[in-house]
């Protein structure tokens, strides 16, 4: 019985130094469970740059146990939803390439968290909206005929028509009791829809490092 006793007792003296060595010589290798990443989320989420202007993201991750940790190098894989509107590197620098919105998406253990990067025209001074895609000469008056019914409207930036700020600008109706505009979306943005009869004055702005661009107005009728 004391045999068996002394035996139990030196098995968890053995046991206890086991452990004491492995903490502190850092040989235990998957003696400990480690825990496992249960979200990640990105800061900033969302990002507003001007084209060949970057962004730093940084990626933090929620563990299972409830720890969080910033997670970086080859613990983490970026990617982005849209490379023509901006790339970002494996250390998370975001790079405007041209005007849009792209989403950038942080990876580990098979988890991922998302930010939403939009890349604007540099030295924005001057927007012109049209309806006349390509066009920066704005007319005056637009109509649409019926209810409901569809006009689309476009904006470009400082002139140009190679710069097209449709999807990145804020839209906005002054009476959308007669006419609404689509805005705020990653695509499908400057759709005018009739809701009654009357008129209404369309506008879009971008805000910049120096204030707000205001475009030309066009005042829609719906017949």
């Amino acid at each position: 019985m004391k045999d068996t006793v002394r035996q139990g007792r030196r098995s968890v003296l053995a046991m206890g130094i086991a452990v004491l060595l492995c903490l502190t010589s850092a040989g235990c290798d998957g003696f400990f469970i480690s825990p496992s990443i249960s979200s990640i989320y990105i800061t900033p989420s969302a990002a507003t740059i001007s084209v060949n202007n970057t962004q730093q993201l940084t990626a933090t991750a929620t563990y299972s146990d409830g720890s969080k940790n910033t997670i970086t190098g080859n613990n983490v894989g970026w990617s982005s939803s849209n490379d023509a509107v901006a790339t970002i590197t494996n250390g998370g620098l975001v790079t405007g390439v041209a005007v849009g919105t792209a989403t950038m998406t942080a990876s580990a253990q098979g988890v991922s968290g998302t930010a939403t990067v939009t890349v604007t025209v540099q030295n924005l001074t001057t927007i012109s909206i049209t309806t006349t895609q390509g066009s920066t000469n704005p007319p005056s008056t637009a109509t649409i005929t019926g209810v409901p019914n569809t006009l689309q409207f476009y904006a470009y930036a400082n002139l140009s028509a190679s710069q097209d700020i449709t999807n990145s600008v804020t839209w906005k109706s002054s009476n959308t009791n007669v006419a609404t505009i689509s805005t705020g979306l990653s695509s499908g943005n400057g759709l005018a829809t009739s809701v009654a009869t009357g008129t209404t004055v369309i506008t879009a702005s971008s805000t910049t490092s120096t204030g707000t661009v205001t475009s030309n107005s066009i005042t829609l009728t719906v017949n």
